[in-house]
C-alpha cells in the first residue's frame, strides 16, 4: 500500500479546492489514469495515478484539502474500513494547527511552537523530520538539545544573519566570555554559514534555546529601517527571560565613567567618551565619536565615523549618518533619521528626515 500526502504543487498555496472526482474510491485503476483535478489560485492541476492498484480516497467534489494531509492511497489488495486510515487524531488546535498526538509529546518534549513545523496539520514524522534537520548543529545531550561550544565560554545567539550580524561575529571573536553558537533569521536558510556561524532556525525557536539553557542573544539586525520593530523584539524576548549582554570589540574605547543599560553594540574603533549614558539596544557604529555627557537613550544607530560632541541628548529610535557631526549640547528628538555628511548645529524635533544642512528650528 502506498500514501499519497498533498504536495505543495505551488510557493502561493497551502490548501487546494477539489473541483472533480474521476474514479470512485475503491475502484481498481492503471497507472496513468486520471484521478481527480485540485483548483490553486495560479492554475487547474490534474492528478494522475503513477501506479496500478485499488483506489482509496475519503474527499469529495468541492472539498477542501491541505498540504500535508493524507490525499489517497493505491493498495495491491482491497481494504475494508479504508476511511480509518485517513483520521488524524487531533489532541489540540493552536492558531490554526491541527496536532496529533504523538506530534504534540514531541513538540511538548523539544518545547517546539508548531510554527516552526510549517504545516496546518502536524503529524509525528513532521516533527522527527524538524528534529534531524537539526542535528547538524544540535547534538543530543542529557536527554536536551544543545548547541556544540566551548563548554568554557557563555553560548550566545544572534538575531539576524545579515551584515549587522557579521560586525557582531567579529566582535565577539576573541571574546573570553562569549561563543557565538549559531544565528536566527526568517529569510535565510537552515545551514547557511555566516562567517562560519550556522542559522539554526527563525526567530520562533527562542523558547527551544530558552529550555536548553541558551539565554544570551544579541539583536543584529534593523539599525537602519527596522528600528522600532527591534525593539519591540528586545521588549518581548526580556518578558520570556533572554539576556541581552552589552557586545563591546576588543578595538572600541569605552571610558570607564560610561554608564550603559543592556544589548547594546560598540564596534572597532568607536569611542566613548567620559560619564556619557547610553541606555539599551544602541548600535555604535565602527569609528564614531561620543563626546563626555551626551545621553544616548535607547534603540539609537551612531552610523560610521559619525561625531557628537559633548552634552548632547538623543531620544530613541533616531538614526545620526555616516560623517555627520552633531554640535554641543543639541537635543535630537524620537524616530528621527539625520542623513550622511550633515553638520546639526541646532534642536531637532520627532519623526523626522533630515536631508540637508538648512534646517534650523531655532
Amino acid at each position: 500500500m502506498k500514501k499519497y500526502f498533498v504536495e505543495k504543487f505551488n510557493a502561493a498555496d497551502d490548501s487546494f479546492k477539489v473541483t472533480e472526482v474521476y474514479i470512485n474510491s475503491g475502484t481498481f485503476i492503471k497507472s496513468g489514469e486520471l484521478i481527480l483535478s485540485i483548483e490553486s489560485s495560479k492554475a487547474d492541476i490534474d492528478i494522475e495515478s503513477d501506479e496500478s492498484g485499488y483506489l482509496y480516497y475519503n474527499i469529495s467534489k468541492g472539498d477542501t484539502i491541505n498540504v500535508g494531509e493524507l490525499f489517497y492511497l493505491i493498495s495491491n489488495e482491497q481494504i475494508n474500513n479504508y476511511k480509518d486510515l485517513f483520521e488524524i487524531k487531533v489532541i489540540q488546535k493552536i492558531e490554526g494547527f491541527a496536532i496529533s498526538k504523538k506530534a504534540n509529546i514531541l513538540l511538548e518534549k523539544y518545547k517546539l511552537s508548531p510554527e516552526v513545523i510549517n504545516k496546518n496539520i502536524i503529524k509525528e514524522v513532521d516533527v522527527l523530520n524538524y528534529l534531524k534537520k537539526q542535528n547538524s548543529f544540535f547534538e543530543k545531550f542529557d536527554d536536551k538539545l544543545v548547541l556544540p561550544f566551548d563548554k568554557k565560554l557563555t553560548p550566545i545567539i544572534i538575531f539576524g544573519a545579515g551584515g549587522g550580524a557579521k560586525m557582531i561575529i567579529d566582535a565577539l571573536r576573541n571574546s573570553k566570555d562569549f561563543a557565538v553558537v549559531g544565528l536566527l533569521d526568517d529569510n535565510i536558510d537552515l545551514g547557511t554559514k555566516v562567517l562560519g556561524v550556522p542559522v539554526v532556525g527563525g526567530f520562533n525557536c527562542v523558547s527551544s534555546l530558552l529550555s536548553n539553557s541558551i539565554t544570551n542573544f544579541v539583536i543584529g539586525f534593523g539599525v537602519l529601517t527596522n528600528r522600532k520593530k527591534r525593539f519591540e523584539l528586545y521588549l518581548d524576548l526580556k518578558e520570556k527571560g533572554c539576556l541581552f549582554p552589552n557586545i563591546i570589540h576588543p578595538r572600541a574605547i569605552v571610558e570607564d565613567s560610561v554608564k550603559m543599560g543592556d544589548g547594546n553594540v560598540i564596534l572597532a574603533g568607536a569611542n566613548i567618551g567620559s560619564a556619557v549614558i547610553l541606555g539599551n539596544l544602541n548600535y555604535i557604529n565602527n569609528n564614531s565619536l561620543i563626546s563626555h555627557d551626551c545621553h544616548i537613550i535607547d534603540n539609537i544607530h551612531i552610523a560610521p565615523s559619525a561625531v557628537l560632541a559633548s552634552s548632547i541628548m538623543i531620544k530613541s529610535h533616531t538614526l545620526v549618518g555616516m560623517n555627520t557631526t552633531l554640535y554641543f549640547g543639541i537635543k535630537i528628538g524620537e524616530s528621527t533619521t539625520i542623513l550622511n555628511g550633515l553638520i546639526i548645529n541646532c534642536d531637532i524635533g520627532n519623526d523626522i528626515v533630515i536631508k540637508n544642512n538648512k534646517y534650523d528650528n531655532r
